[in-house]
Parts: C-alpha cells; sequence; structure tokens
C-alpha cells in the first residue's frame, strides 16, 4: 500500500496502519481514497468515514459499529459477517456488496444503494430502509422485524433471487423463499403498504404451494391442490379481482343464455340475471337449459357474494 494509491487527509495515520486487524476506532477517514483496502477483523467503531472511498474493500468480520458513513462509497466491498449496528449509512452506495450474515440492525440506510447486494442471512432488524434501493439484492434468510419502510423503498420479489432454474427449486429452496416473502408481509403491513403486503401474501403462499408439490408425495399433492383451488376461487382470499372477474363472468354468461335460449331481450335478460344471481329467479324458468342454468347462478352467485364478503374482511388485516 502506498500514499500515491491511498489517501488519508484528515487524520494522524499512516497508510500502512490501515491493514487487517488494526483498531482504528474513532478515526477519521472522512473523504479519503481506501479503495480495495484490506480491513478484516478490524476494530472501526464510531470511525468517521463519511464520503470516503471504500469501493471493493475487504471488510470480513469488521466491527464497524455505530460508524458514520453518510455518502460512502462501498461497490463490490466484502462486508461478510461485518457489524455495522447502530451506523449511520445514509445514502451509501452498497451496490453489488456482500453483506452475507452482517449485522445492520439498528442502522439508517435511507436512501442507500443495495442493488444487487447479496444479504443472505443478514440482520435488517430495526433498520430505516426508507427510500432506500434494493433492487436485485438477496432477502432471502432476513430478519426485517421492525424494519421502516416507505413506497419509494424498491424491492425484489424474493422468488427473483434464488440461482438456478426455477423448475429445478427443492423444498428448502421454497421454503426460503416462502419465508422471505412472510419477512416482508410482516414488514410492509406494519409499515401500512398494504397493497405489496397483500402481494407478498400471494407469494409467500405460491411459495408454499410449490413446496408442498416438491414433496412428491400424496400429502402434498393434496395440499398443492388446495392451495391452487384457493388461488383460483378466492385469490388466496386477498384478491378482488379474482372473486369479482369470477362474479362478472356468471352474470353475463348467464345473461346470454336466458337471451339465445329464452328468447328474452338484452335488458330483460341482464336484468333475470342480477336478480337470480343475488336472490332466486323472479319467474319460473323455461326450458331444460335455463332451468339448469339458473339453478348454478343462483347456487354459485350465492357462494360468490360469501366469498366477496370474505376477501373483503381479509384484505385489509393483512
Amino acid at each position: 500500500m502506498t500514499d500515491i494509491e491511498h489517501s488519508i487527509p484528515n487524520d494522524d495515520i499512516a497508510p500502512d496502519d490501515v491493514c487487517p486487524g488494526a483498531d482504528l476506532s474513532g478515526a477519521d477517514f472522512s473523504d479519503a481514497n481506501l479503495s480495495g483496502v484490506d480491513l478484516s477483523d478490524a476494530e472501526l467503531m464510531d470511525t468517521d468515514f463519511t464520503n470516503a472511498d471504500l469501493s471493493g474493500a475487504s471488510l470480513v468480520e469488521t466491527d464497524l459499529s455505530d460508524a458514520k458513513l453518510w455518502n460512502t462509497d462501498l461497490t463490490e466491498a466484502n462486508l461478510s459477517e461485518v457489524n455495522l449496528s447502530g451506523a449511520n449509512l445514509f445514502n451509501s452506495d452498497f451496490s453489488g456488496a456482500n453483506l452475507m450474515i452482517a449485522d445492520l440492525s439498528h442502522t439508517y440506510l435511507s436512501r442507500a444503494n443495495l442493488s444487487n447486494a447479496n444479504l443472505w442471512g443478514a440482520d435488517l432488524s430495526h433498520t430505516d430502509l426508507s427510500n432506500a434501493d434494493l433492487f436485485g439484492a438477496s432477502l432471502l434468510n432476513v430478519d426485517l422485524s421492525g424494519v421502516t419502510l416507505s413506497r419509494k423503498t424498491t424491492i425484489d420479489p424474493p422468488e427473483d433471487q434464488i440461482e438456478g432454474n426455477e423448475n429445478k427449486l427443492g423444498e428448502e429452496q421454497y421454503d426460503q423463499i416462502a419465508r422471505a416473502n412472510h419477512e416482508l408481509l410482516t414488514a410492509y403491513s406494519a409499515n401500512g403498504l398494504t397493497g405489496r403486503a397483500r402481494t407478498a401474501r400471494v407469494r409467500e403462499r405460491k411459495a408454499r404451494r410449490q413446496e408442498a408439490l416438491a414433496e412428491e408425495g400424496l400429502g402434498g399433492t393434496i395440499a398443492w391442490f388446495g392451495s391452487l383451488l384457493s388461488q383460483f376461487f378466492t385469490g388466496y382470499g386477498i384478491q378482488l379481482r379474482v372473486v369479482v372477474g369470477g362474479m362478472l363472468l356468471l352474470y353475463v354468461t348467464s345473461a346470454l343464455v336466458y337471451s339465445v335460449a329464452g328468447g328474452m331481450t338484452p335488458v330483460d335478460s341482464l336484468y333475470y340475471s342480477i336478480v337470480t344471481f343475488t336472490t332466486s329467479p323472479p319467474t319460473e324458468p323455461t326450458g331444460v337449459l335455463m332451468r339448469i342454468v339458473a339453478g348454478i347462478e343462483t347456487f354459485a352467485g350465492t357462494v360468490a357474494i360469501v366469498f366477496l364478503g370474505y376477501v373483503l374482511g381479509t384484505r385489509e388485516r393483512v
């Protein structure tokens, strides 16, 4: 390491002192150029790295608790098992960084760039991720309890974070996807982002369905089929478009049958269908086909209305 390669403008520290295992707690590295530096297992508690360049640096198992890393460049850095608890990471760039099993609890990551970062097994509990970019970041086995999210926080679906062919995923991979979606569901709900919470729940249920199918047994097949029926009929109990779409299809199809087979005018067939759908046929249906369709519409309409009430009562509690 030479002075040309690295510069430390604000503290009486020689570049050669910046090495693995060094105790540099409380040092001022603001605006420093430490690109590619190796500070593995170093003590950097309460250190100031504001506006510093740590791109490509090795900070494995480093203690950076309560450090200041505002606007710090940490692109492609190796931060596996690093301790960043309580650190201020506002607007820092962690794109492509390795943060496996890192402790990021109680950190301030607002506006931080974590795109394509590997956060597998990281602790993000009670972290502020408002307006943060996590596009392409791996959130499998991540703890998101108490995390702060905003509408501008960007997070990729966990199922897109499994490498390899999706057709070859096994029970363990689907379990990881389901758990990650459950963490997101809880975090979104706690932050009032109910729309995203519902989406996360659907993804969680789909992952559990695929996990059941991957069991390759009768029990798994039955569980898979039950989950499929739940998605088809109620959208896992939270998607209005599934139930409303089915209701409209039943109503319009029945009205068409009444118009063609019963000789009704379009207006009369629509009226007959809506009354039959919600209560029972206003008049005795004529012909075998009319009777069959009216019976199905009355029964299915009652069931659909029950489903609609269930979905409306459930979706906002997600």
